[in-house]
């Protein structure tokens, strides 16, 4: 599964009928990473697992390597977070060449029938001159639920930082299965921004600072997604106006976020949302998936992390 790189991440869940929740059974970390898990950002009545992927340093340095597995055995609720932004950090300059000098993270989850697994990492922040890779492949079972968050900033903006760093790659694969056989492909995204000579990549982004994507499907959020589907409504537009991507547009929560949301398979939904304020992209992303507390117990973003 995935490339030659050496796991330095692996976490399997299962539910215990005993216990009555959802419990690691096996997890391994080595440097850049570990893992901390809060039992009490868990809502009492839900047998949900929180774990969060931390980073010594608080971040990631160039030529730094992640790769994680997750298994989400059956029945399970598993939550997996961050506490801040990835950070990530300038290429070395004057160091020993290397043949890929990129910061790269990989994430291979496997989720078994009848278990929802809520992916909603902070935002990534590439510093000046980083370069920056990220892949993660999803297999779920027909019968579980999927929310997956790939969010990143145009880095910091206090010191003057707007979309300075070299590139920036993300793919995001989502394959159904049914009785361990792929039997659908339902997501294959990928992201690309790298700099140009003639034309930086600040100057391309129309005055946002932050743009991501979000990803729902599954049974159980299936009355989110309606919800959300909902209030979308096909834009119409002048022949002088700019088009947006093919979907709906969603009603702001704040006048500082745009996002489009489309249908995705038979339940399931994908929003695409930019804004120039990272408080009120986290404001809206908040806003959007505060319907998962009564699902998985767990508010996302909650201020006491």
């Amino acid at each position: 599964m995935g490339t030659a790189e050496p796991w330095t991440g692996k976490l399997t869940f299962e539910y215990v009928a005993a216990t009555g929740a959802t419990l690691a059974t096996h997890e391994y970390a080595t440097y850049p990473l570990k893992f901390l898990r809060p039992t009490s950002m868990i809502a009492p009545g839900h047998h949900s697992n929180v774990t969060c992927i931390l980073g010594y340093g608080g971040g990631l340095v160039a030529r730094d390597r992640t790769k994680i597995c997750v298994h989400a055995g059956a029945s399970t609720s598993v939550v997996l977070c961050t506490q801040a932004t990835t950070k990530v950090f300038k290429c070395i300059r004057n160091g020993p060449a290397v043949e890929d000098d990129r910061t790269k993270q990989e994430l291979y989850v496997t989720v078994d029938a009848d278990a929802i697994f809520v992916l909603v990492p902070d935002p990534v922040t590439c510093f000046d001159d980083a370069k920056y890779v990220q892949r993660q492949v999803f297999s779920m079972d027909a019968t579980a639920t999927l929310v997956v968050l790939d969010w990143l900033t145009s880095g910091r903006q206090a010191r003057g930082e707007h979309w300075a760093f070299a590139s920036y790659e993300s793919y995001n694969e989502i394959a159904i299965t049914r009785d361990g056989e792929m039997v659908e492909t339902l997501v294959a995204d990928r992201t690309r921004l790298r700099q140009d000579e003639l034309i930086p990549l600040a100057d391309r982004m129309g005055g946002m600072h932050v743009m991501g994507t979000l990803v729902l499907t599954g049974l159980r959020v299936q009355n989110l997604v309606s919800d959300l589907l909902a209030q979308g409504a096909r834009k119409h537009l002048a022949q002088h106006m700019t088009p947006v991507p093919s979907g709906q547009l969603l009603p702001p929560t704040t006048s500082l976020v745009r996002a489009a949301i489309s249908p995705l398979g038979k339940h399931g939904a994908i929003i695409r949302f930019c804004s120039p304020s990272t408080d009120e992209a986290y404001s809206y992303i908040k806003t959007v998936l505060a319907p998962l507390h009564e699902l998985v117990g767990f508010q996302c973003f909650q201020e006491n992390r």
